[in-house]
């Protein structure tokens, strides 16, 4: 297994163990279009700051709100968080890690 990939697979299950829905991973904003299309998510905004160190994807499904934080950490590493609400209280965890995993193919 190279390098990378291990590192994947070990942020992939640290992200199992806690519910932070953030990871590190060698992926970029096209990752995340994919996934949000992947998962049936429709696209409601792109942001970039930063000359492209901080990106962020916002969109919706159904009754959800999605935003992906993409900041990238080195030239090979990007740290990812998907937030998937319903409200200002309520969360959906589940599918945040379900658009991460999507990320990571």
């Amino acid at each position: 297994m190279s390098q990378s990939r291990a590192l994947l697979a070990l942020t992939l299950a640290a992200t199992m163990l806690t519910s932070s829905g953030c990871f590190l991973v060698a992926a970029g904003a096209s990752a995340a279009v994919a996934a949000f299309g992947a998962n049936g998510i429709s696209e409601t905004g792109r942001a970039t700051e930063n000359q492209g160190a901080l990106r962020n994807l916002t969109g919706t499904r159904g009754d959800l709100e999605v935003t992906a934080e993409l900041k990238r950490e080195s030239d090979r590493l990007t740290a990812v968080e998907v937030i998937a609400k319903k409200n200002v209280v309520n969360d959906d965890r589940d599918f945040a890690k379900r658009v991460l995993e999507e990320m990571a193919k």
